[in-house]
């Protein structure tokens, strides 16, 4: 995954700004402030059109759910979920769409600690053996999977570190796609316990 430094993201002012602006919006949800109730009346005011300003590739996870974590209201973010966010067809297909037809600059690729896919590939690998109910996922996971248990044999530190792998790994995916060109495609993590998002390079 690119870097992410001032030059960086000075390359990418749009996209920078908004995603300072989630990043604050991260902020008051921690502080127990949002800024946006997500209402019936928020709703009708959005029906007419939408002008999202960023993309959250994020996992099916019900506990993770973007448009409070980043306090955006109705319009404002679109999200696009995978389990263990696997970009397969359809989930960058869609966030091509995003781009192309809706002006999308920012792609935030949202990973989260205690992850099912991911523990699902742990064990898989863990075993060498494979569950015809979740093969594609693990076939899709097993490289940060494995990448993970050849760095450490403590089960949830391998969990965090394939967790982490596979956010890179998808940003940088998204990274070489010709149709998100010109996007700033950045990873992140949500703290389940705390509420907290962190820039990857961060953790």
């Amino acid at each position: 995954m690119p870097e992410l430094t001032a030059s960086s993201l000075m390359e990418h002012h749009q996209a920078a700004s908004t995603l300072v602006a989630l990043l604050e919006g991260n902020g008051r949800f921690l502080a127990g402030e949002p800024r946006y109730k997500r209402d019936i009346t928020a709703a009708r005011e959005a029906a007419p059109g939408q002008t999202p300003s960023a993309a959250v590739f994020t996992c099916i996870d019900s506990r993770v759910t973007a448009e409070s974590v980043f306090d955006c209201d109705f319009g404002q973010l679109l999200v696009v979920r995978t389990a263990g966010h696997v970009p397969d067809r359809a989930a960058v297909g869609s966030l091509e769409f995003a781009v192309a037809e809706l002006g999308v600059a920012l792609v935030v690729v949202l990973g989260h600690e205690r992850c099912g896919a991911i523990n699902a590939a742990l064990h898989a690998v863990e075993d060498d053996a494979h569950d015809p109910r979740t093969d594609y996922l693990v076939e899709q996971l097993w490289q940060p999977a494995s990448q993970a248990w050849s760095e450490t044999k403590e089960p949830e530190e391998a969990a965090s570190r394939a967790m982490r792998l596979q956010v890179r790994r998808t940003v940088a995916d998204l990274g070489r796609r010709e149709n998100l060109d010109g996007v700033l495609v950045v990873g992140a993590v949500y703290d389940l316990d705390t509420g907290r998002v962190t820039l990857i390079d961060e953790n």
